[in-house]
């Protein structure tokens, strides 16, 4: 209803409000400030990352788009091992050790994000200017957003919002207890398990991009979906039954199922996110990103609250109580399967086997025109007559 390029601008300077907020948090030692300041950075964030994946499917279309949004994945990622990295030695070093400190890092990242924005929009606005578009402005009345278009949306689309929620709960949970589990369980200390457990994010910024040209070029996004699901399945249960170190030893066997994530990771953000734009109607392409978004987020807020009750009501288990938190990630896993199968089958039934096409089509909407299947036939049809 606001444009992207509005959009961008607002949700990067909410995010770096939130930022602000937080650092000012760590400085003065105020866990309800520093609580307030993530609300504010989380308002602003996930927008922006709505915002964000719908101007890369504006300007990037059919064979292009995967390898665009791996790429954009890829960079995020790499900002993810970093703090990892460098966030534990500053706030642990004798001379510098201070918790705005560390956080002051992370608003100087926000202040450059911001100056990226607006680097961002004037390409954008430039683009429009030399292409004689209006894409970017304020939409017609008949463009914008309304809940009926909710109703536009098919069951391919549902079982990748549902798949998002219940396969991100095997991955982002698992990455955010990981150090402490190499602290606890394998003997590394705090800074060393700051560095490995950025290893699902390094290995998801190294190869995102690259997994995007070869789904750009053979397609088979439904294939991939199940196939990430079963990597992350084989490595929560080979976690599963690993057992602790000996005292004062370091155990490098967690790197394996750490990189199983990774992979897994990588495959999955990469195919499922290149979905989205060919199950929907064009003109609902952000609309479609934010629900997708709003609802993984919705299991990213209830999910790390159960592993960790799981991890402190078996603390004594002998794991530190991560056997059972592999167990319910195993679980967790296996209904993944289970509805990816279910998505990659509805779609070919219903879709026309988007999910699975190689588009080279020039624009997303001669790619959505022309599937097999009647209904749909009709859908779009209903939408041109309304929006000539």
């Amino acid at each position: 209803m606001i444009g992207l390029r509005l959009g961008i601008m607002i949700f990067t300077t909410i995010l770096t409000l939130g930022q602000m907020i937080f650092m000012i948090g760590g400085y003065k030692k105020s866990f309800g400030i520093m609580l307030a300041g993530r609300v504010v950075f989380g308002l602003g964030g996930e927008s922006m990352s709505v915002a964000q994946s719908a101007i890369v499917s504006k300007w990037f279309k059919g064979k292009e788009l995967a390898m665009a949004l791996g790429l954009n994945i890829s960079i995020s990622r790499l900002g993810s091992v970093v703090n990892g990295i460098v966030i534990p030695q500053i706030y642990n070093n004798e001379n510098t050790g201070r918790l705005g400190l560390a956080l002051l890092v992370g608003f100087f990242v926000c202040v450059f994000s911001e100056l990226c924005a607006i680097f961002l929009i004037m390409l954008d606005k430039r683009a429009d200017t030399v292409d004689r578009t209006e894409s970017s402005k304020i939409l017609s009345e008949s463009d914008k957003f309304r809940f009926s278009d909710i109703k536009t949306f098919n069951k391919s689309f549902w079982g990748l919002c549902a798949s998002c929620v219940i396969v991100y709960m095997a991955i982002f949970p698992f990455i955010q207890v990981a150090s402490d589990m190499l602290q606890k369980r394998f003997g590394f200390t705090e800074q060393e398990a700051g560095g490995l457990f950025g290893i699902p994010y390094t290995i998801s910024a190294a190869t995102s991009p690259f997994l995007g040209i070869v789904i750009d070029r053979f397609g088979r996004r439904g294939l991939l979906i199940i196939l990430s699901t079963v990597i992350l399945l084989i490595a929560h249960t080979i976690n599963m039954f690993f057992t602790n170190c000996a005292p004062g030893e370091h155990c490098y066997k967690e790197i394996g199922p750490l990189a199983l994530v990774g992979i897994g990771y990588s495959l999955y953000g990469a195919a499922i996110w290149g979905s989205i734009p060919y199950v929907v109607q064009p003109r609902t392409v952000g609309t479609a990103f934010g629900f997708c978004t709003a609802i993984q987020n919705a299991g990213m807020a209830v999910a790390p609250t159960i592993v960790g009750s799981i991890i402190d009501a078996t603390a004594n288990d002998g794991t530190s109580g991560y056997f059972w938190a592999s167990a319910f990630w195993v679980c967790v896993c296996i209904v993944g399967i289970g509805l990816n199968i279910w998505l990659y089958f509805e779609d070919i039934k219903n879709n026309g086997g988007q999910l699975n096409k190689v588009h080279r089509g020039d624009t997303i909407q001669d790619l959505i025109t022309s599937p097999p299947d009647e209904r749909r036939r009709l859908e779009i049809k209903n939408d041109a007559d309304m929006d000539p």
